[in-house]
């Protein structure tokens, strides 16, 4: 084997290892804060990291299926926070915790119902779907709301997201649960092989019999699911109903979702890979404040690494059909 052939075929396994590719990313850029601030790594900062990444990585999972089976859907922040609403206002008209949560749940399957049916019946592109239900419920959120948080919700709820168990967030370890069934549902079901099977080619999936419709509709439902759950969480930790709570947030978690190695054309991806995207985002993010970047630029820094993420997909797309 020449010199060439050997470069290609050690670039192309590079191209394959999304997530050690991130980890070395992650490792190399918590260096360079570390040396400008050596409070980076203290323990504090680190669960500070760690919890702040939490909802990237909940919500990411969700978002996983979706771009996996080869769809896209952009109204992830509105769903986490008219869910959230919803349960806080019942729970402060007196509604006992389960119920509350149950029908705020219930609110983000509804929304992922709605998307499916949009795109799938409807015929409208997932961007332009997602987007309109974005706009339509962060509405409803500012008209039901007029701007004013709902507040005096119960203890017990309070308790959810802002307890500990041996001095680590709750928040952590329902990440652990969600991303553990998303990782083996996605990877060891019947059901992720037909969700990567949709992404990949559609056509293909229905002469073997796929329901593709019924895939479709089911990761809109995962993703409303998962949004819905994040949006009570986020209430929880606040201790109130906010209307700003998930606003901007499909931002970050496509971004972090491409990052981890998901393609944004369907059929590939991982929720480990989602994980190391979402520790990438809130290393990102925490970094700024470390070392004092103006917050301003948040949302330039973001943008970038959308843009990067992308290209980098493209290209690793180019790469995986060329055999050497």
């Amino acid at each position: 084997m020449n010199k060439d052939s050997k470069l290609k075929k050690f670039r192309n396994i590079i191209f394959q290892m999304n997530e050690i590719g991130l980890i070395i990313i992650v490792v190399l850029l918590g260096i360079v804060i570390y040396l400008i601030n050596h409070d980076f790594l203290s323990a504090e900062n680190i669960i500070g990291i760690l919890r702040n990444s939490v909802f990237y990585f909940i919500i990411g999972c969700g978002l996983t299926f979706v771009l996996i089976a080869g769809e896209l859907d952009i109204s992830v922040g509105s769903i986490v926070g008219f869910s959230g609403l919803i349960a806080a206002i019942l729970l402060q008209k007196g509604i006992p915790v389960v119920f509350s949560i149950i029908i705020g749940i219930f609110c983000g399957l509804l929304i992922g119902y709605i998307n499916s049916f949009i795109i799938g019946r409807l015929k409208v592109p997932p961007l332009i779907a997602t987007l309109g239900t974005l706009y339509i419920f962060r509405g409803l959120i500012n008209v039901i709301t007029k701007g004013k948080t709902i507040s005096n919700l119960p203890e017990s709820f309070k308790a959810i997201a802002q307890g500990k168990l041996f001095n680590i967030p709750y928040l952590i370890f329902y990440a652990v649960i969600i991303g553990i069934i998303s990782h083996l549902v996605l990877n060891y079901t019947k059901y992720g092989y037909n969700v990567r099977s949709v992404g990949g080619n559609k056509e293909a999936a229905r002469v073997v019999g796929i329901n593709v419709r019924l895939i479709q509709i089911s990761v809109y439902l995962i993703s409303g699911f998962i949004c819905a759950l994040s949006g009570i969480l986020m209430t929880s930790r606040l201790s109130v109903g906010s209307p700003n709570v998930g606003n901007g947030l499909e931002l970050y978690i496509v971004s972090l979702v491409i990052i981890g190695g998901t393609s944004l054309f369907g059929g590939i991806g991982s929720i480990l890979g989602t994980l190391f995207g979402a520790i990438f985002m809130g290393t990102v993010q925490n970094g700024m404040l470390m070392v004092h970047i103006d917050p301003f630029w948040q949302n330039v820094v973001i943008g970038t690494i959308m843009i990067l993420a992308v290209a980098i997909d493209q290209y690793r797309r180019g790469k995986m059909w060329t055999v050497v």
